[in-house]
């Protein structure tokens, strides 16, 4: 998350990090599909900064209605496959050392999460 060097030079010690590198992303994906499924959690604020962006694109491009399309057809498909927003992941370094019940950390994560209107 936030290692960009490997700790050795030998190739068995860069495919450790790579496979750690895998794993942590994998299970942050995984805690994240949880929030979504038993929390009933999303991110609300990437969501919209997704959609201005793909708006900007197509403004620019002038395709708004093809643009529209292929993205509602993909992001149902895959949402965010390659990434955690850095929002995201400083919440569950910081709740890792935190001594604070479960619903204490959801509770700030959905401060974090929902748009405020």
């Amino acid at each position: 998350m936030t290692e960009r060097k490997s700790w050795a030079s030998s190739l068995a010690a860069k495919q450790s990090h790579a496979i750690f590198e895998c794993l942590t992303h994998n299970l942050l994906m995984l805690l994240e599909e949880r929030l979504v499924r038993e929390e009933a959690i999303r991110d609300e604020v990437e969501e919209k900064k997704q959609c201005g962006r793909t708006r900007s694109k197509a403004r620019k491009s002038g395709t708004m209605k093809r643009v529209e399309m292929a993205r509602n057809f993909i992001n149902s498909a895959v949402t965010r496959a390659t990434q955690r927003t850095q929002r995201f992941i400083r919440w569950v370094r910081v709740r890792i050392y935190q001594r604070v019940p479960w619903s204490e950390s959801v509770a700030r994560l959905r401060e974090l999460w929902t748009l405020q209107t």
